[in-house]
């Protein structure tokens, strides 16, 4: 595989250790540096304040708790992201996170892919 985003620093917020790490291996086969993998919310918001984002998956969620306030402080920094879960659904999204990306999991590693590099191919506050 080649490498399409070499140096982006992706955040991966996951509670599933196992998905966790698949989605963070894919990562790095693009050459991406993955952030994380976060487990719970209180380690993605972290994450999120303590380093630079290039863009983020996120995992709606997290052992209960919603990724949401994780969402909105991507949003203040202006990181693209998208949403991988089971749980793509309109009724459970705030409205201002509806017009995000979506994948729906199981993901296909493909739809990961190809949103990584449709953030890499826009400006940083097209989201």
């Amino acid at each position: 595989m080649s490498h399409p985003l070499p140096g982006k620093r992706v955040l991966i917020v996951e509670d599933n250790p196992i998905i966790a790490y698949d989605i963070s291996d894919l990562i790095e086969d693009t050459g991406a540096e993955p952030v994380g993998p976060a487990l719970d919310l209180a380690s993605g918001m972290r994450l999120v304040t303590e380093n630079h984002l290039d863009a983020a998956l996120l995992d709606i969620d997290l052992g209960g708790e919603y990724v949401w306030p994780i969402a909105e402080a991507l949003d203040r920094h202006a990181v693209p992201y998208a949403f991988v879960s089971a749980q793509c659904s309109a009724d459970l999204m705030p409205e201002s996170f509806r017009s995000r990306p979506c994948i729906y999991k199981p993901a296909k590693p493909s739809d990961i892919i190809d949103a990584l590099m449709g953030f890499a191919a826009s400006p940083k506050d097209a989201g």
